[in-house]
């Protein structure tokens, strides 16, 4: 029988892409896409995994953006659960700050394709095994955790462009938060991406051909991105097994 996650997902254009269907598919998953800014994802406890999508959102937004609210409270009720959590950009913020840590302003905005490099730490961590490093990230952010880490947080990734691309909690292997989007990716994401979501673009990226490049971009690294969506899935779901 195979595996039930939960995915919060934040806003229409930022699904599940299809990477990412794709990796369930292999890896014997059914994903269950509750979007929080619409529905409640109340009966949460049944599942075996919780994954965490990114999302426009800030934080700070909970008087704009209601669900942040409640999304905040069931992710620390999934934290004292104390069962596996795959949180990306928002969703790791979310879990990030219920450790104690930090969300404010990104050194730089980031949008588009980048390398992240992984940690002696990261190396031996479950999630990373047979990725090789550098790999491939997605990222379409102005929010990241600020430095210093909390001290029952351990760093698994960064980049140049962002200290902490992926952490996990201490002692909690199982609670993983990245920076990246990498549950997306693919050209058609980058279309929706830009169509809904052009600030950030504009303000990295004030050139002509910005959109053509990551068009680009996607297409050349489809494959690789693909691999790495499903391997860190398939070792996720390792992680649900005692």
């Amino acid at each position: 029988m195979g595996h039930r996650i939960l995915v919060l997902q934040h806003c229409e254009w930022r699904q599940p892409g299809s990477i990412l269907h794709q990796a369930a598919q292999v890896n014997n998953v059914t994903l269950h896409i509750a979007r929080v800014w619409k529905e409640s994802a109340a009966d949460f406890a049944e599942f075996d995994a919780l994954i965490i999508l990114g999302g426009p959102d800030h934080l700070n937004q909970e008087s704009q953006r209601p669900f942040l609210r409640e999304e905040k409270r069931l992710v620390r009720a999934w934290m004292n659960l104390n069962k596996p959590c795959l949180g990306f950009n928002l969703g790791q913020h979310l879990l990030a700050e219920a450790a104690g840590a930090t969300i404010g302003p990104s050194r730089s905005i980031h949008v588009g394709f980048s390398e992240g490099l992984l940690t002696h730490e990261g190396k031996k961590h479950p999630l990373f095994q047979g990725l090789r490093s550098p790999f491939p990230l997605f990222k379409w952010h102005d929010q990241e955790i600020q430095s210093p880490l909390p001290r029952n947080m351990v760093l698994l990734a960064t980049s140049k462009d962002c200290m902490v691309e992926a952490c996990c909690l201490e002692g909690r292997p199982h609670i993983i938060g990245l920076q990246c989007d990498n549950y997306a990716g693919t050209r058609e994401d980058v279309d929706a991406w830009t169509k809904r979501d052009d600030a950030l673009l504009k303000a990295c990226a004030d050139r002509s051909g910005a959109t053509n490049e990551l068009f680009a971009t996607a297409d050349r690294l489809a494959a690789g991105m693909a691999t790495t969506c499903s391997l860190l899935l398939r070792n996720f779901v390792a992680l649900l097994t005692p």
